[in-house]
């Protein structure tokens, strides 16, 4: 077994933590609860803040495997019944802090219909995507766009994330799922276009700061919106930015648990939401991240020569 990932039945892989952060996230304990009511007061100075602007916060925290499949886990697990997440939303909502989506109880509910969460990943499946973004959208007061609930599904293999770091890997079949896209990209950052010429394929570290823009003509929805989230929401396939771009105008998509809010202030969004996965709510963040500053530092040091590409020069000329 790999350090942090749990074996379940069936094939079920779970990402449990290395020693006892995730535990001790999850466990309903003092210093869990302060956590939390940090997290409320963070979330609360943002919707302060944007009120100011005259944008509207959304809040939705991405719940962990194990509490929607935790019966494949095998082993006690503490606090499945009232994961963190909920907790915060549940604060969230007592003291009127923007608005808390609630993802935990429609996956849990889905699964009545099939699994939603891939056997060897973190990430939900086709269908689990589709519940998140049906939610967000009841949330958010808008229609889902038909062509992605219209979407189809062909089977494919791949190695994901937890059962690559098993040994030997291992390979699942799952139904890869697309749709029809009305959204056009009219903006991509340094990080971004760093990644996409395959330089720095299979290396971790490239995409926290990663920042694009959408634009979308036949939206229903006229609002213009800033997402921050993880890899849950950003990515080219068929992931909540993709989604999200089917509903609104104007998307602006940011890998980032920190609001920018440089850029929030310069683009004038009527909506930010911010997603971020269950046990990235270990840290609170400072908010003080500016994006493509940090983007455009992140390539510059992948970019610039090393000592040993300037000594061949030198030996050159």
């Amino acid at each position: 077994m790999a350090a942090g990932v749990a074996v379940g039945r069936d094939g079920w892989l779970y990402w449990v933590g290395r020693g006892d952060e995730l535990t001790a996230l999850y466990a309903d304990s003092a210093a869990s609860r302060r956590l939390l009511d940090r997290w409320a007061g963070l979330v609360e100075r943002r919707v302060r803040r944007l009120d100011r602007l005259g944008a509207a916060y959304v809040h939705a925290v991405v719940p962990e495997k194990i509490a929607v499949h935790g019966e494949d886990l095998d082993r006690p697990f503490p606090g499945l019944d009232d994961p963190p997440g909920a907790r915060l939303t549940r604060r969230l909502a007592a003291r009127g802090a923007g608005t808390a989506v609630d993802l935990l109880a429609p996956l849990r509910a889905g699964r009545a219909d099939g699994p939603v969460y891939l056997r060897t990943d973190t990430h939900w499946n086709h269908r689990g995507y589709r519940i998140a973004y049906e939610a967000l959208c009841a949330a958010l007061g808008t229609a889902p766009a038909p062509g992605v609930l219209a979407g189809r599904t062909e089977p494919a293999r791949f190695v994901f994330d937890l059962g690559g770091k098993l040994v030997p890997p291992v390979e699942e079949a799952y139904d890869a799922y697309d749709f029809p896209r009305s959204a056009r990209r009219v903006e991509a950052n340094a990080l971004v276009t760093l990644r996409e010429t395959g330089r720095v394929a299979g290396r971790a570290g490239f995409f926290v700061g990663s920042r694009v823009v959408l634009r979308n003509d036949a939206a229903a929805d006229p609002r213009r919106v800033v997402l921050f989230g993880d890899s849950y929401v950003f990515d080219q396939g068929p992931r909540l930015t993709a989604m999200l771009a089917e509903s609104f105008s104007e998307l602006h998509a940011i890998w980032s648990a920190n609001i920018d809010w440089a850029y929030v202030e310069r683009v004038k969004p009527d909506l930010v939401i911010y997603e971020i996965a269950e046990r990235f709510l270990r840290r609170l963040p400072g908010d003080r991240l500016r994006t493509d500053a940090f983007a455009a530092a992140r390539v510059r040091r992948e970019t610039r020569p090393n000592l040993l590409d300037r000594l061949r020069g030198l030996v050159g000329r």
